[in-house]
């Protein structure tokens, strides 16, 4: 996966626990911002609580061919993603009039289903939208099918058995298909570098303008793609401001620590709370 450089290492840590009110600073911060750029990472990213759920779990127990599984996770992603999905439409309705652009490192594709514009998303993790080669022959990528997700289904409630699934291949070297994620053996990330390159013509635009960052969630898995780059922007514009909000990795850099908050909540009730005040 291509990632951003990262500022060089910073060694002051910066604590802070969050203050009174310091939701109500952050949306007041967005309606004013020219532009504002959110950052979402693992935390929120509901495929790890699918690993954890028990439906999950004895559903897939007994499932002998393991290219099925990945359906399963889908499924299951799309049953679990209607609550977090009506949290992002808080969000997006705070956004509604902002200049603004999303990276998320989420693979549920939740946020694409909350109503942003999607040309100012980009998700570098991929996802369960689309399949590859698993062998990557070409860059191309394939629709799912609706009527293996219908078998899926079926198999799931015992009208079928993994006899009745046909694993689907590419149609141009014949080795299967797989989901178009950073999962994937060799991943094709031309699922997401168009994306990435209007992301990257985006951030010129923020050279030296009023900018909120709002980081969420994101942790140390992919720290070049969100982490890091977040704390350069803030580090290099002096009219920028990083609030970051994390269970664990709230602490923020010493060198941006007048403009840089960390705010130590559960990213989901976090969101909750700032989608209220609209």
């Amino acid at each position: 996966m291509q990632e951003p450089e990262g500022i060089p290492a910073l060694i002051t840590i910066y604590f802070n626990q969050g203050e009174l009110g310091m939701t109500e600073r952050i949306r007041k911060r967005m309606d004013e911002a020219d532009l504002v750029l959110i950052g979402l990472g693992e935390e929120l990213d509901i495929t790890k609580l699918v690993q954890e759920d028990p439906w999950y779990q004895a559903k897939i127990q007994n499932i002998i061919n393991s290219w099925i599984i990945p359906y399963v996770e889908k499924l299951r992603i799309g049953q679990i993603a209607k609550d977090r999905c009506s949290i992002y439409m808080q969000l997006c309705s705070m956004l509604e009039h902002k200049n603004y652009f999303i990276v998320s490192i989420c693979q549920d594709g939740a946020i694409k289903d909350a109503g942003f514009d999607e040309s100012r998303i980009v998700e570098p993790c991929g996802g369960y939208e689309k399949l590859q080669c698993s062998e990557k022959c070409s860059g191309k990528l394939h629709e799912v099918s609706s009527k293996l997700q219908n078998q899926i289904r079926d198999f799931l409630d015992g009208k079928l058995t993994e006899a009745d699934l046909e694993e689907p291949c590419c149609p141009d070297c014949g080795k299967p298909l797989v989901f178009n994620n950073i999962n994937a053996a060799h991943y094709a990330e031309e699922g997401y570098l168009n994306q990435w390159m209007r992301y990257k013509k985006w951030l010129q635009g923020t050279v030296n303008k009023n900018v909120c960052l709002l980081e969420i969630g994101v942790g140390m898995k992919y720290p070049t793609v969100i982490r890091w780059p977040f704390e350069k922007i803030t580090f290099y514009n002096q009219k920028a401001e990083l609030f970051r909000v994390h269970s664990k990795l709230y602490q923020m850099a010493g060198e941006i620590k007048e403009r840089g908050f960390g705010i130590c909540r559960e990213p989901e009730e976090f969101l909750k709370e700032l989608s209220n005040g609209i």
